[in-house]
């Protein structure tokens, strides 16, 4: 009855899983690495342009990151950036929670 610590066991071992197996279906399935492939330049794209804004510098810098992370180490990247949203849902989702039990304290 003591399996307090077996749900973080599972999400970890589901986390890298999937982790593992991303890499797998866009090798295996040819529109799954294209479309994988285009969410990644869109992240990127959009992650620069928030932080150096509009410029020839923030394209610039694009078009190295894209050509790095999207062209030459897609499946490292495609990985990374999976287990980086998979890890800030669940901050999210942790503080959500944490202002839920703050309310139910009191009561």
């Amino acid at each position: 009855m003591n399996e307090k610590g077996n749900l973080i066991l599972i999400i970890l071992f589901g986390m890298a899983l999937l982790v593992l197996l991303l890499p797998a279906v866009m090798y295996a399935f040819e529109p799954a690495d294209f479309i994988i492939r285009i969410i990644l330049a869109f992240l990127i794209f959009t992650t620069v342009r928030g932080y150096l804004g509009t410029g020839t510098v923030s394209l610039l810098v694009t078009g190295i990151l894209i050509y790095i992370l999207v062209i030459k180490h897609a499946y490292i990247a495609a990985s990374g950036a999976f287990i980086l949203m998979v890890l800030l849902t669940f901050g999210l989702f942790s503080v959500v929670v944490w202002g839920i039990g703050m309310n139910m304290r009191g009561r």
